[in-house]
């Protein structure tokens, strides 16, 4: 299930920067998945208590917003899209930002953050990533068998001024981000959980033998019934722990996981509309463009041969 998590960043950055830190970035379409710089910081998520976040961790916005990282709230606030034209390179679709004097020192991996940024609209096509919480949190001393050494990877591969100029790091961030999703899933103390979330539906065990079944078996005739017998629950209460869950009723996730798979297969591979149907578990190719249509908003086709939007930081 987890490993269904592939998604394409739109840039890697890396940037460099003076103490303190006060950055503001108010997108609410650019989710970011970031690495903390040496200092720690705190991040102020919309209109929430500040997240103390130490060096190392790994934070992560499926659904973008307004957020401010800091280290000084006292600091002059400055708008990062301000900020991305000082000390700016670029190879590909990586950024090297590098503000204020720190632009005229030698680098430090030390002071540097690590991070990319992903079309929120990308990840809300997948139902599992659309169900999590604003904000995730992978920390350092929770994982120090392995996530120092992950994040020392990051950091050189973003690195275009003598590192590994962004070869490769789309793999890798993806696989700290499905790391960073199975913490949540075995854990949702990883998350900052919103108050109308039940937590103790989120440890539900038996609800990932129906995920597991829709996520690897999409192509199979799933009602609501068969899927809570699966997991040896009533239908009512099957249907109310998933949403719970998910935030989706089990077949609208179902739903939803269908298309996302279809986008990916008229995107990546040449198959006919048919063929897609049969692969997601449609039985016809007028009843998956019916279905496409009413939840995308645009028919396959056009967006199949849609392209991505262009980068723009500013």
């Amino acid at each position: 299930m987890v490993n269904s998590l592939t998604f394409e960043p739109f840039l890697h950055f890396q940037f460099q920067c003076d103490s303190p830190l006060h950055v503001e970035i108010t997108s609410r379409s650019r989710a970011p998945l970031y690495i903390v710089g040496s200092e720690g910081c705190q991040l102020c998520w919309e209109n929430n208590a500040p997240l103390a976040l130490n060096a190392g961790d790994v934070v992560f916005l499926p659904h973008a917003g307004r957020h401010r990282i800091y280290t000084d709230e006292r600091a002059p606030l400055q708008q990062f899209s301000d900020l991305v034209g000082q000390g700016l390179k670029r190879r590909g679709k990586s950024f090297d930002i590098v503000m204020g004097h720190a632009a005229n020192a030698p680098p430090s991996a030390d002071e540097r953050w690590s991070g990319s940024f992903y079309w929120r609209s990308d990840l809300s096509a997948h139902p599992l990533m659309a169900s999590l919480p604003p904000v995730l949190v992978l920390a350092k001393a929770d994982a120090m068998t392995w996530l120092p050494t992950m994040t020392q990877l990051v950091a050189w591969m973003a690195d275009i001024r003598g590192g590994g100029n962004g070869v490769g790091l789309t793999h890798v961030m993806n696989s700290l981000l499905q790391r960073l999703v199975l913490a949540w899933l075995n854990d949702p103390g990883h998350a900052v959980q919103s108050p109308a979330r039940d937590v103790s539906a989120l440890r539900d065990e038996r609800l990932l033998v129906a995920l597991e079944s829709i996520h690897t078996r999409c192509a199979q005739p799933w009602t609501a019934s068969s899927l809570a017998a699966l997991c040896h629950m009533s239908r009512t209460q099957f249907t109310q722990r998933f949403q719970a869950q998910t935030g989706l009723p089990p077949m609208r996730y179902l739903a939803r996981w269908r298309l996302h798979l279809a986008e990916r297969l008229l995107k990546e591979q040449r198959l006919t509309l048919q063929q897609v149907a049969d692969a997601v578990g449609y039985s016809t190719a007028a009843i998956l463009a019916r279905a496409y249509k009413r939840e995308r908003g645009v028919t396959p086709g056009a967006d199949a041969s849609a392209e991505q939007p262009a980068v723009n930081l500013r």
